[in-house]
């Protein structure tokens, strides 16, 4: 059976789960149906990065030319920003930080970059800073930054 399919199945019954404990009781099992629930839109997700052969889109920063930057986004403290990485290594030192995503392109290109999209080798993961905001979200199996990914734009 293909993984997706069996990922999907698998999402649909954490559903039905969270609404079986939802009939069972009053306000006991809202935990039990918060983890089904966040666990059925893990597994919807990571459905659909199997049905992409194991890749998602993220975002990658490009030079003017449309090369792609040595760089990984980054949380920092005012926000996301992309560190410029020393070599390919997503191990390696940051040598410039560039606030990512500013409102304007013109913002970016006057530092000499721009930001597109990339496929690249994933996973689903439940992340948030509390368990008011646990969302799924793709994780990139690579470090954060590879050469070897697919440039969608």
């Amino acid at each position: 059976m293909n993984e997706a399919i069996i990922l999907r199945s698998e999402a649909a019954q954490h559903e039905q789960d969270a609404a079986d404990s939802f009939e069972r009781c009053d306000t006991d099992g809202f935990l039990s149906q918060w983890a089904s629930g966040c666990t059925a839109q893990k597994k919807r997700l990571a459905a659909a990065i199997a049905d992409r052969d194991g890749v998602a889109e993220f975002p990658a920063l490009f030079d003017l030319d449309g090369e792609l930057v040595a760089a990984k986004l980054i949380d920092g403290k005012y926000g996301l920003v992309w560190g410029i990485l020393a070599s390919d290594d997503p191990a390696s030192d940051i040598t410039e930080w560039v606030t990512a995503f500013p409102k304007r392109e013109s913002t970016m290109a006057k530092k000499g970059y721009a930001e597109g999209m990339v496929l690249a080798p994933a996973y689903a993961d439940l992340r948030g800073a509390n368990a008011c905001n646990v969302t799924a979200v793709a994780i990139r199996t690579d470090g954060g930054f590879s050469r070897n990914v697919e440039i969608v734009a």
